[in-house]
């Protein structure tokens, strides 16, 4: 028995080196994401300063790119996410206050963060759903960056990621999916102009394929314990109970059947500040949509 259990020990132990090598190899061999450098200038745009342009701004980032589910109400930044075996991350603080970004940034470097999912050193910025943000147009973006310059400040130094070696390696294996989403963009080509309909502009910016796929016909999201996107096209089980509870769902955050819906895996402590009319405009297209079709 116990020549057995030392043949296995050490077949146990050969696997292990065995894996412990090809981990070394890809690492040395494939770039890591979270140390890729990207040659992305940014672009200036018009920033309006009228309180109109404001008002749409703080909208857009409220209720539709839902800036402040992950940097906080007054954008200064939160604790995002924190588990034993990951680590915790911060969000960046995007006002002028004390550890801030807003002091310093200028137009452009709002543009290459925004758009491109790049930081003024080159960097990737890790978690940020830039393949959803690059389809803002010139106006909302502008007001978007008008209304982060109209919050107060807020002094919070504390920002960044402190992740665990398992965390970093899984990123740098590519096991944690597309977390530097700058590395899956065409930095040379400036964005396409908005989608002709409005729900599909909504939707686009929205980050609803984040979650529920690229067709919209179900998908799961990034974060570590994320349910399963449920399917928002036709024949599907959300197209089938209708407007009603699907405005429901987004403004009270319980779904039909009665069961809540977690905040952390699906932001509708933001969506819920839609106007009726945006709902029904994304309803709306939702039922232009094959089932596992996805179309602009």
């Amino acid at each position: 028995m116990k020549r057995a259990w030392r043949r296995a020990a050490a077949t146990l132990a050969i696997l292990v080196a065995i894996v412990v090598a090809a981990v070394a190899v890809r690492l040395a061999s494939v770039p890591s994401p979270r140390k890729m450098r990207f040659d992305v200038a940014g672009q200036d745009l018009a920033v309006p300063s009228d309180a109109a342009a404001v008002a749409r701004g703080r909208h857009l980032s409220d209720a539709v790119a839902v800036c402040t589910v992950c940097h906080g109400d007054d954008l200064g930044g939160r604790l995002a996410f924190e588990h034993p075996l990951l680590g915790r991350g911060y969000t960046p603080n995007l006002t002028r206050g004390r550890g801030g970004v807003g002091a310093s940034y200028a137009v452009a470097d709002w543009e290459r963060a925004l758009r491109h999912g790049v930081d003024r050193n080159g960097r990737g910025l890790l978690f940020m759903p830039v393949d959803h943000y690059q389809h803002l147009s010139d106006a909302d973006l502008g007001a978007m960056i008008a209304y982060y310059r109209s919050m107060p400040p807020v002094d919070n130094e504390r920002t960044g990621l402190e992740l665990t070696l398992l965390a970093r390696t899984m990123i740098d294996l590519g096991l944690s999916g597309a977390v530097v989403r700058a590395a899956q963009l065409d930095h040379s080509s400036r964005p396409s102009s908005p989608a002709p309909e409005p729900g599909a502009y909504l939707v686009e910016i929205g980050g609803c394929t984040f979650c529920h796929g690229p067709a919209l016909s179900g998908g799961q999201g990034l974060e570590p314990g994320a349910p399963p996107g449920p399917a928002l096209t036709r024949g599907s089980r959300i197209h089938a109970l209708g407007f009603d509870a699907f405005a429901t769902a987004l403004r009270t955050g319980r779904a039909a059947d009665g069961h809540a819906i977690d905040p952390k895996f699906m932001p509708w402590q933001g969506y819920r500040r839609m106007t009726d009319d945006e709902l029904r405009e994304i309803w709306a297209y939702l039922q232009r949509l094959p089932a596992g079709v996805a179309t602009r």
